[in-house]
């Protein structure tokens, strides 16, 4: 049995141990009741993600233990492939430039950044757009931004762009 034949069933069991963590440490989340009502605590997006995180982490082992009943085929018993490799190292690069510069450059500036360099690493290189990666991660940010700032009224880290829009 090859690894890429049971990556799904790993990943799925590795995310959803990670998703029990997350979920546990998003309800040590310190709130303040008499300020926001309690569906809009500060618990509550992580919550939802976490769960979100966790369903995902069932799909996954689903088809990790489908794959494991079709017979295995001389393709998928190949090496993984050096871009995927690539793409996965890129992944957890990216994801460290955006922890260290989301303090300084503010939550609109460096999420969109992120956004855009992630959607580049998981993009063929044939298919690109960079017109509509920028515009996604532009309009993606600002969604968020408004949702946690306005509907929700957390804060999130300020940089250049929330200090010149007065946020």
């Amino acid at each position: 049995m090859s690894f890429k034949k049971c990556r799904d069933l790993i990943l799925g069991i590795v995310m959803l141990l990670v998703s029990g963590l997350y979920l546990f440490f998003a309800q040590q989340i310190k709130t303040r009741p008499k300020l926001t009502p309690g569906f809009a605590s500060a618990r509550i997006m992580p919550t939802l993600l976490g769960v979100l995180l966790a369903f995902l982490s069932i799909l996954c082992i689903v088809q990790g233990l489908r794959k494991l009943k079709e017979p295995e085929t001389d393709s998928q018993a190949k090496k993984m492939d050096r871009g995927d490799l690539a793409a996965v190292l890129l992944t957890f690069a990216v994801i460290i430039g955006y922890i260290l510069i989301l303090p300084v450059a503010g939550f609109i500036l460096s999420t969109i950044l992120y956004l855009f360099l992630q959607m580049i690493i998981l993009s063929p290189a044939e298919k690109r757009n960079y017109g509509l990666f920028c515009l996604v991660a532009v309009v993606f940010t600002a969604l968020v931004f408004v949702a946690f700032r306005v509907g929700l009224q957390q804060l999130l880290p300020r940089g250049v762009i929330e200090s010149l829009l007065g946020f």
